[in-house]
């Protein structure tokens, strides 16, 4: 029974790996950073130096959001004519359904334990 708690809890972590951003993740922000974000969405990207202006912040303070943002998923970086660039990574959409192999493997662990 522990591997199967074992298998469920590994898929259970893959799919809850951050790949983007969703909707659901921009009401989770706090409401600067998901304004600034939302400002990064509609322009298709943005620089530094723009984003600090548009929350009126010092770069150096703006970097550390951005940073955060980027090792969280929900931003990349790309360069630009040696210009960097902010660009929001979406998140796909969710597979939720179980593969059939879990259904027969649980099905298994039910039918032995009903013979105990």
């Amino acid at each position: 029974m522990s591997n199967l708690f074992n298998r469920l809890q590994d898929e259970i972590e893959a799919q809850d790996q951050q790949d983007g951003i969703s909707p659901i993740d921009l009401l989770d922000l706090p409401s600067t950073i998901s304004s600034i974000v939302k400002k990064i969405i509609r322009r298709n990207g943005m620089k530094l130096n723009q984003i600090a202006e548009e929350m009126d912040q010092p770069p150096e303070e703006v970097q550390k959001t951005l940073d955060s943002l980027v090792e969280k998923g929900y931003m990349r970086r790309i360069e630009v004519k040696t210009e960097v660039w902010y660009k929001a990574r979406f998140a796909k959409k969710k597979n939720r359904t179980l593969s059939t192999g879990f259904w027969n493997a649980l099905d298994q662990v039910v039918e032995e334990s009903e013979k105990k």
